[in-house]
């Protein structure tokens, strides 16, 4: 359970907000369709002093109903490593083993970017798979003459439904009297960093949402068995023969075959035979849907429809022609789309967390152990190095922040090491082209976790994909929903 500070009132359960949220529209079949005009999201930044986190740390990480998300954005900073022994070896494998034991088999890792310290990975709930393209990443480097990997960022991005979302995990420079660094180091982000189409993530989605379908439509054909076994309405033996014939081609026989051939033929082919060989495998599957009433000229003038490529170098166009015909966007300027680098300038929703290493400046006559001791994050406010003007300037927005400074704290103690100035490190930052389409939930710190000299820092976020005024009757202060959500 996530420990936090808040002074909301009227905080609604998050199971209470994500039902309302993430209502599920049932048809005349009873068959349960799910919403997808929002994603509810959870972002995690933790600077992890090159610790391995133990299953009991992990668990003090995230909410403890784990299932209420739709995507974890999981960035760390010295992740397993300190940064001089990441130069030797980066690896995170260990990291992201561990999280996809926690997250267990509803959730997939969908997508990592890494530079040597610095690591950012998603978790992503399989049932919303299906609507996420165009899988990208990139990092740059802003440690010493903007060569070296001790500080800098990661990044990745994706297309759900039709609008882009990218998330941008950072490490900048480190020191009190650094501040023009770190401001030099947002800007070279914001300005250079380029996102660039990642190959392994995209093969990884591709096979996991063809497995994901023919599980889908196994458990399909389960649950009318079983309806039909219950009601006694089975008409004869040879119905029955012909549901069990095709599991067995979703199961292995017919689709996986399939799929091995063709990825056979088309390893290190081009976009174009690699989005045929996405749109057969589509209608293959589509076609194995074939519901046990319909007659067998019914399922043969739907056979009949499915062609397979002849041989990788037949174009979309041959087999799909009144489709292509149809699109708005020719072929070519889709993967000219997808092969161009892009900027933070192109997407419509924008996450940057990280230790980005902000202080708290204090006059030399003030006493900062006595004013941190008074525990009024108000005070401390107005101390803080990331002021308004910056993040103005960077057009980024960011929560009120109503938790203590995340660094630094003495080893496996509750207490701040005041040999460093304190101050919120660990920040997690946001922007949208409509203002409205993303809302803050929460915006917290985990108290209770003692691995590192930092504090985790967390938020949820509600990404709107359904284009609409905001509603009026939902008061929102500072773009920060009092009346959201709480664990």
């Amino acid at each position: 359970m996530i420990e936090k500070n808040s002074n909301n009132k009227n905080i609604k359960s998050l199971e209470e907000y994500y039902k309302s949220q993430n209502k599920v529209e049932i048809n005349q079949n009873n068959i349960i369709k799910e919403n997808t005009n929002n994603l509810l999201v959870f972002v995690l930044t933790y600077n992890m002093k090159g610790k391995t986190p133990s299953d009991d740390d992990i668990q003090l990480l995230f909410p403890q109903d784990i299932n209420k998300f739709d995507l974890y954005i999981i960035s760390t900073q010295e992740c397993l490593r300190s940064i001089g022994a990441s130069f030797l070896k980066d690896s995170k494998e260990e990291w992201i083993k561990s999280l996809s034991k926690f997250f267990g088999e509803n959730y997939i890792n969908l997508i990592n970017s890494n530079l040597g310290a610095i690591h950012l990975c998603i978790f992503c709930k399989k049932e919303k798979l299906i609507h996420f393209h165009e899988l990208r990443s990139g990092e740059i480097k802003t440690g010493f003459l903007n060569l070296f990997s001790n500080k800098g960022a990661v990044s990745v991005s994706m297309k759900y439904l039709d609008k882009h979302i990218l998330f941008i995990g950072c490490h900048l420079a480190a020191g009190q009297d650094e501040n023009n660094k770190r401001n030099e180091g947002l800007l070279r982000i914001k300005t250079n960093l380029k996102m660039s189409i990642n190959g392994d993530a995209k093969t990884k989605l591709k096979e996991q949402k063809n497995l994901h379908k023919s599980q889908l439509q196994i458990n399909k054909l389960q649950k009318k068995d079983d309806d039909d076994n219950n009601d006694n309405n089975i008409k004869n033996n040879d119905q029955l023969l012909e549901k069990n014939n095709i599991k067995k081609k979703l199961s292995g026989s017919l689709l996986l075959k399939n799929i091995k051939k063709i990825n056979n033929d088309y390893n290190n082919k081009d976009d174009v035979d690699i989005k045929e060989n996405e749109r057969y495998i589509d209608n293959m599957l589509n076609c194995l849907e074939i519901e046990s009433e319909k007659d067998e000229k019914e399922e043969n003038h739907i056979n009949a429809n499915i062609k397979p490529p002849k041989n990788v170098e037949i174009k979309i166009d041959e087999l799909f022609e009144n489709k292509h015909n149809n699109s708005s966007k020719s072929l070519n300027s889709i993967i000219n789309d997808e092969n161009k680098e892009k900027t933070m300038e192109d997407y419509d929703f924008v996450i940057i967390s990280g230790d980005l290493n902000y202080r708290l400046n204090f006059d030399s006559n003030e006493n900062i152990e006595e004013i941190i001791n008074k525990k009024d994050p108000e005070i401390l406010w107005k101390k803080d190095q990331l002021t308004e003007e910056i993040k103005k300037e960077h057009d980024l927005e960011e929560g009120i922040i109503n938790f203590m400074p995340t660094y630094k704290y003495k080893d496996k103690l509750d207490e701040y090491d005041f040999e460093r100035t304190p101050g919120w490190t660990d920040r997690i930052l946001y922007k949208s082209k409509k203002k409205y389409d993303i809302m803050l939930c929460e915006y917290s710190s985990i108290q209770n976790i003692f691995l590192s000299d930092h504090k985790p820092v967390y938020a949820i976020f509600k990404i709107n994909f359904k284009n609409r005024e905001m509603n009026k009757k939902l008061e929102i202060k500072d773009n920060n929903n009092e009346e959201c959500i709480i664990i």
